[in-house]
């Protein structure tokens, strides 16, 4: 009987195993860094630049090679260098991030709140272009 449970907790230690490290690379999979964005190959860079921003002032920026995106409330500049780079396949010369304030408004009797949003102007090196459907 004794040689029975010694077979018995085996195989059970031996699933166990298997369960844990089915479990290890499971989470490895799904890790998120502190900014809660997935860590894949390039959903990355996708989750940071949300948008081109166009308006007419912008539009006017791209004669200048600067272009103008919504980004993600938790990017820096490093991220989103490293975001346009690798989507659009150019150089990045320099950044300036704007964090646009939440505005109150008003529609007749009715009030609420505009969100607030970041924004990233985006300088490019000489030459290179990027085609924001402007």
């Amino acid at each position: 009987m004794a040689i029975l449970d010694k077979i018995k907790k085996s195989v059970k230690k031996s699933a166990e195993k298997e369960v844990k490290q089915t479990k290890k690379s499971a989470a490895l999979e799904a890790k998120t860094d502190k900014k809660g964005i997935a860590k894949s190959a390039g959903l990355v860079y996708y989750n940071i630049l949300k948008q081109p921003y166009i308006t007419e002032k912008t539009a006017m920026m791209g004669q200048e090679n600067k272009y103008a995106f919504k980004v993600e409330k938790s990017a820096n500049k490093v991220d989103v260098k490293r975001a346009v780079e690798k989507i659009y396949n150019v150089k990045v010369v320099n950044i300036a991030m704007i964090n646009t304030a939440s505005k109150n408004v008003r529609l007749g009797a009715h009030h609420g709140r505009k969100s607030g949003f970041k924004k990233a102007i985006v300088t490019l090196k000489e030459g290179d272009k990027i085609d924001a459907g402007v």
